[in-house]
């Protein structure tokens, strides 16, 4: 039997409580003197050490039982240089501060050249951009001595621009922190207690650099050296371009006010067109400011240059270790400057996004707006700036689209377009009865915080939207359940003589939001290259056989339903005894285009999936090893955000197996037959279109190329090669190319 070492050292007869408070054992003995006494006896235990350590095999570790490996690995070498952010400061004897460097004479207050003042604003933007991509601001924009104290700066070309540049920093870290699309990675708000002239108004900083345009341009006008006219243009360039981006980012961020729908709709009315007019004059100041980044490039070389094999971005001005001491005490990330060509060009593409983005004004319905992010994502590639504008601008206050108008209005006009519920039609006794009202108002309001996080998630970068998507489709089936019994309720309160039945009107509508969501998330997957080439099969089978063909059914049920509700409305039409409603009638709401872009999508996967097929009935597709390997668990885990799902309900792997062994009891020759002719049919619905965008002749290329490679193949091409074919994802992201090599 063994007894605790820890109880054999405390007194004995003692309660804990006691034991507790009591005095340690040399205290006892009257020798507590003795121990707090400071020992200077030390011994050089070095040797020993590395002779004990010659000791130990290779992978053996000694470590004490209270500091285990997770320990370890999160623990600070002291008087290291590449753990100890300490150390870093170690290096300059006493970091550069703005008043040191003042009493050094290391930077000037006045009488700054034009070629000096060039190199610390093109240092500056530098900086600015290194702080967007991700960078700590106390390592970017913060190392700028000048945006320490911009008051005491006596010139007043650089006392103007610092003051804007902090006014400008402000302003994209609150447009940031209210869209509040980020994570930590991508984005450090953190201003490190600096004051950024919170005193001085947006409009005063923008007048002072209208006051510093003035007096270059008089200097401009008044020097005779060709040279420095070039030198006090290219300066006056970039007050411009400050003065004009810092005049866009205020007019993106205004402080919206929401007015009372029942009792405002014509002031919300007059407030969309306002903010519509706003739109006109920031994209005007955009424009400027574009063409003048131009001229910024141009001149790069007319201000003063970083020296080689330094990490400061201009000689004048800046000091990298000035704010070491206010970083966190874990290791410092080493941050490099982004080059000054890169920079602009940057904030050239930069400002195009933010132009794009502010179209979003245009989006009045709720699906045109979730629209228009996705396709902003796809074209654009944004960062973190230009994802967060649409989302402020779009919700500026809390469940107000625009600032002005209820999210849960958008929502029903949402519903209304889509399957037009009789509910919502005027013309139907169910839109005054008050029941009706009030159920249908109480799922808008106890609904809305999905579609609300669902258009959020399209403003997160491509990695997080996945992850996101995941958890927002554990709250779909409330969403549906709710617009299910919604259906029920209405159904029941309509008069039996009234044509129009309300039947799965709110559930379809829920139904096709959450189908978008599930595609999107698998689609997310192919082009963030989750899956291995293997996983394939059962991803491009999900969309194939339910995702693809439950999207165009819902929106074949909602136009075949809208359709109904015309000819029912239609007195001419009951009067003609017309069996079934002209779809003539309905072009200006059929959204032809969404259904045939599916149909194609559902085509394409079906062409991926028997290719597939064909390759691993010719073994051309390498399988993990089995000892290594369990199907199921891969196939539960790629669908496992789908399994709390009901409507549609999560389709099993034994389904799933089913339908393989059916599927490979076919020939390869038949199987690349039947995927060259889905291919081909891909290609012929997506070329029927008029007007087709970019991304429709992306894929209709991809169609084309793997309806040319699948014919090959079922004509014997390769036939004998056994080598695993390539999937080439550079010419759509979701959608690879197929080749086979010889």
């Amino acid at each position: 039997m063994y007894e605790n070492t820890v109880q054999d050292m405390q007194p004995r007869g003692l309660s804990n409580e006691e034991r507790e408070n009591s005095p340690p054992p040399s205290a006892v003995d009257g020798n507590s003197t003795k121990q707090f006494e400071p020992n200077d006896d030390w011994n050089d235990i070095t040797s020993d050490f590395f002779n004990c350590v010659k000791e130990l095999k290779l992978g053996e570790l000694v470590h004490d039982s209270t500091f285990g490996l997770l320990d370890a690995m999160s623990a600070i070498e002291m008087m290291d240089p590449k753990m100890d952010a300490g150390m870093s400061c170690n290096r300059e004897a006493t970091p550069l501060t703005f008043d040191t460097a003042v009493e050094t004479g290391q930077i000037k207050l006045n009488n700054l050249q034009p070629k000096e003042l060039i190199g610390i604003i093109d240092a500056v933007y530098s900086c600015t951009v290194s702080w967007l991509e991700g960078h700590s601001m106390a390592q970017t924009v913060l190392t700028c001595l000048y945006l320490h104290k911009p008051n005491k700066i006596e010139c007043k070309t650089m006392r103007s621009f610092s003051i804007a540049i902090q006014k400008i920093i402000n302003l994209i870290r609150s447009i940031t922190i209210k869209a509040n699309v980020y994570e930590e990675e991508d984005f450090q708000h953190s201003t490190f207690d600096y004051n950024l002239s919170a005193e001085i108004t947006e409009t005063k900083a923008m007048n002072m650099l209208k006051a510093a345009e003035e007096e270059l341009i008089k200097k401009t006008k008044e020097s005779e050296d060709e040279r420095e006219k070039e030198e006090i243009q290219a300066l006056l360039a970039r007050v411009r371009f400050t003065r004009l981006f810092l005049q866009s980012l205020v007019g993106v961020y205004p402080v919206k006010q929401g007015t009372s729908w029942p009792h405002g709709q014509e002031v919300a009315a007059q407030s969309t067109l306002s903010l519509k007019t706003e739109m006109i004059e920031i994209v005007k100041s955009l424009n400027g400011a574009l063409e003048l980044a131009q001229v910024i490039e141009k001149t790069i070389e007319l201000g003063t240059q970083p020296e080689e094999g330094s990490d400061v971005p201009n000689p004048i001005g800046f000091s990298m270790m000035v704010n070491q001491r206010l970083l966190p005490p874990t290791f410092p990330r080493s941050t490099k400057i982004k080059d000054r060509h890169l920079s602009i060009q940057y904030l050239t593409e930069l400002i195009q996004r933010i132009k794009h983005s502010c179209k979003i004004i245009n989006c009045t319905s709720y699906n045109a707006a979730l629209n228009f992010l996705m396709d902003f994502n796809k074209k654009f590639t944004p960062c973190l700036l230009s994802r967060s504008i649409p989302q402020i601008l779009y919700f500026p206050t809390l469940r107000m689209v625009f600032g002005v108008k209820p999210f849960t209005e958008v929502l029903k006009e949402s519903v209304k377009a889509f399957i037009a519920p009789p509910a919502l039609r005027p013309d139907n006794p169910l839109y005054n009865n008050p029941f009706a009202i009030s159920c249908i108002n109480s799922f808008f309001e106890y609904n809305e915080p999905p579609f609300q996080s669902f258009f959020a998630i399209c403003g997160y970068n491509r990695a997080q939207q996945r992850d996101h998507l995941g958890f927002l489709l554990q709250n779909f089936p409330h969403v549906q359940d709710g617009a299910e019994r919604v259906d029920v309720y209405l159904h029941s309160l309509t008069p039996r003589s009234e044509n129009s039945r309300h039947l799965a009107c709110f559930g379809t509508w829920a139904f096709y939001h959450c189908l978008r969501a599930m595609s999107f998330y698998l689609l997310a997957g192919l082009e963030l290259e989750l899956y291995s080439v293997h996983e394939y099969l059962y991803i491009f089978w999900y969309l194939y056989q339910y995702l693809f063909s439950w999207i165009v059914s819902a929106l074949t049920r909602a136009e075949t339903f809208l359709a109904e509700q015309e000819y029912a409305a239609d007195p001419k039409a009951i009067k003609s005894n017309q069996k079934k409603p002209k779809p003539k009638k309905r072009k200006a709401k059929t959204d032809v285009k969404e259904i045939l872009f599916n149909e194609a999508m559902e085509t394409l996967c079906g062409g991926y999936y028997k290719a597939l097929a064909g390759f691993i009935k010719e073994d051309r597709i390498p399988e993990p090893l089995p000892m290594f390997d369990n199907e199921q668990v891969r196939f539960e885990h790629r669908f496992a955000p789908f399994a709390n799902l009901t409507t549609p309900p999560p389709m099993p792997y034994s389904e799933f197996k089913q339908m393989k062994m059916i599927m490979l009891q076919s020939s390869a020759t038949e199987l690349y037959a039947a995927a060259a002719k889905h291919f081909h049919e891909a290609r012929t619905l997506l070329e029927t279109f008029p007007n087709p965008d970019e991304e429709w002749n992306d894929i209709v290329k991809v169609a084309k190329m793997n309806f040319v490679m699948m014919n090959l193949l079922a004509s014997g091409h390769s036939r004998q090669s056994k080598l695993p074919p390539e999937f080439d994802f550079s010419c759509h992201r979701y959608f690879p190319i197929i080749k086979q090599r010889k």
